[in-house]
């Protein structure tokens, strides 16, 4: 009786101990504050070290309107959980501010005030499904001095760069003025009278698109010094870089500066002969002297990664007269060579690099390498000599052997630099990122302008090289917070089984279509056929032959069309069937099985107690 008697008890303590712990769960999550323990995959509701230094740097408050439309994607799950991830994050970055950022979360319903709100602050709304019905997901950040930026879509397939994004918005408004650049380059990116046509000739894209959102000072290579204050450096293409402007560019790296440098191998955009393709033929090299040695960075003039798998096609010359080929010097590269962690770089699509050179450190640097675009391992260095108007991309290919090395073609260095000219050591950390390409930033390469006649219709993008000068820029221009952020990891955990019955359904609903398309063709030109044989004066009389194929048509096309509509509702059944199965398993059998395995395991405990109090 006395052993009953404690089963019972350990039974309804077990029970008393579930709902105890299922009330405590609905309590803790009903307060405000409290404490918060995030248990997911890469830590994706807990904010990096970087952010809260960031938050504890602003001086006044910034205000963030989230502008979510929430009945246009209840129904789209992906988008629905990134509004719902975007909004916990933000609620995060409040509380951890302390009052420095204020959010609120705007719900612009189509005719309203905070839909025309929406509209004036550059959010654009999407078409969420086939009857036109639209809805928006994007921010826009307030600063202390009415300063704004504006994310006009937040993308779910950029949601690891959720952090960044956001951060890189808040530190942007909370800048009194623009950030500034000073840019070095031997190139001529910047407007300038030409005088063979007596015109002046446009800047190049990318430093014209730099200047909308930057305050840029170009610094000729001839000049003495540095400007007094910049919050970045830009060198494209160095060459003829006066001593004492070398000093002064040392000087800032050693001081803790932040860097970005294009060192060309072979800069096809140095002269003005045609090589393949119609670019120049160049083969100049960049030139800074002895910094990037000294600094620890390992570059060498003259000699060119060449990629097989990644290679451009060109028109060049052959034994057969002209011919479309690879050409390994000249690269397209697709997303998958990008550091995909790095916020600047892990964006980015597509780039073009043409001769591009191999980068790597020097023995004994002190500074930390990270590869951020790499080539493929079919890649093999080549001279300069065999590239220019001369060049043969198909004895290149002949010739071709593997090193089987991945090639650094663009990298971030960061650490304390050795001075090239022994001035005295300073405890600062520099960050230099370098790209061994200079030829990316002309505007052939990635950009092109939309011309009707004489007037200009816009330009529009072919490549990401523009997005990568503004991206690295706007990185090496924000607080040290925004240099450490990285990508993380994502909420969306994609239904694997669900999609393999959507994928197996579709290819039956595809099948079926395009049997049904051709035999509404064969049925078609059997029909022309008759129509043809026909005397001219009955051309508009059916003969019974024809009704007959057409009646049969008619029942096939008829037939076929509720099978496809059968193929789509079995699609939905086995959606929600698997849906239902899930819910029973969450809702239901999981927890009835921690109830039983806490009963037994307290059953167990009184049991092997009373036996030892026996």
């Amino acid at each position: 009786m006395a052993r009953l008697r404690k089963r019972r008890v350990a039974i309804v303590g077990s029970a008393a101990l579930l709902v105890g712990w299922i009330a405590l769960n609905a309590i803790v999550s009903g307060l405000p504050t409290g404490a918060r323990l995030d248990l997911t995959e890469g830590s994706l509701y807990t904010l990096s070290p970087g952010v809260r230094s960031m938050l504890e740097a602003l001086n006044e408050p910034v205000r963030v309107e989230l502008f979510s439309t929430e009945e246009g994607t209840r129904e789209i799950p992906q988008i629905r959980n990134h509004a719902l991830r975007v909004e916990e994050f933000l609620r995060e970055l409040a509380r951890a501010s302390n009052g420095r950022v204020e959010v609120s979360v705007i719900d612009p319903r189509p005719y309203s005030e905070a839909e025309d709100a929406a509209k004036a602050a550059g959010i654009v709304p999407i078409t969420v499904d086939s009857s036109g019905r639209q809805a928006m997901l994007g921010l826009l950040v307030t600063g202390p001095t009415d300063r704004r930026e504006g994310i006009p879509y937040l993308n779910p397939a950029d949601e690891a760069y959720l952090e960044y994004d956001i951060s890189r918005a808040i530190i942007s408004v909370s800048r009194a003025t623009r950030a500034k650049v000073a840019m070095v380059t031997s190139l001529p990116m910047d407007a300038s009278f030409d005088p063979r046509s007596q015109r002046m000739t446009e800047p190049w894209q990318v430093l014209a698109q730099l200047r909308t959102l930057f305050d840029v000072e170009v610094v000729a290579p001839s000049a003495e010094k540095l400007p007094e204050a910049f919050d970045a450096l830009v060198i494209a293409h160095p060459k003829g870089v006066s001593e004492t402007l070398q000093r002064s560019i040392d000087s800032y790296a050693v001081g803790g500066g932040r860097i970005l440098l294009f060192m060309d191998p072979y800069c096809e955009s140095d002269a003005s002969a045609a090589g393949p393709g119609g670019f120049g033929a160049g083969g100049g090299a960049s030139d800074l002297g002895t910094l990037p040695e000294s600094w620890g960075i390992r570059w060498v003039p003259g000699r060119v990664v060449a990629d097989r798998l990644y290679a451009q096609r060109v028109r060049a010359r052959s034994e057969a007269g002209l011919a479309t080929v690879e050409y390994p010097a000249w690269l397209l590269l697709p997303k998958a060579t990008f550091a995909q962690g790095d916020p600047a770089f892990g964006t980015l699509q597509t780039l073009v690099m043409l001769s591009a050179g191999s980068l790597s450190t020097t023995d004994g640097s002190a500074l930390a390498m990270t590869p951020l675009i790499d080539s493929s391992a079919d890649s093999m260095i080549v001279d300069g000599s065999k590239l220019g108007p001369f060049a043969d991309p198909a004895g290149m290919l002949r010739d071709f052997k593997a090193d089987g090395e991945r090639h650094a073609l663009a990298a971030r260095y960061t650490g304390q630099v050795k001075s090239a000219f022994a001035a005295p050591s300073v405890d600062a950390s520099a960050t230099i990122v370098v790209v061994a390409d200079a030829d990316l930033l002309r505007n052939e390469t990635w950009i092109q302008e939309e011309r009707l006649g004489a007037l200009s219709l816009g330009w529009r993008t072919f490549a990401d090289n523009g997005a990568l000068m503004l991206n690295t820029v706007e990185q090496l221009c924000g607080n040290s917070a925004l240099l450490s952020l990285r990508g993380r990891g994502e909420s969306q955990r994609p239904f694997t089984a669900v999609a393999a019955i959507q994928r197996q359904a579709e290819d039956r609903y595809r099948a079926r279509a395009e049997e049904l398309e051709a035999r509404v063709t064969q049925i078609q030109t059997r029909i022309n056929e008759i129509q043809r044989q026909k005397a001219p004066d009955q051309m508009l009389i059916l003969t019974p032959e024809q009704q007959a194929q057409l009646e049969t048509a008619k029942k096939e096309i008829v037939e076929a069309r509720k099978e496809l509509r059968q193929v789509q509702f079995s699609l939905r059944e086995d959606v929600e069937a698997l849906g239902h199965r899930l819910m029973l398993l969450n809702v239901v059998a999981w927890p009835l099985v921690v109830a039983a395995v806490v009963v037994l395991f307290g059953m167990r405990r009184q049991l092997f107690g009373a036996k030892g109090t026996a």
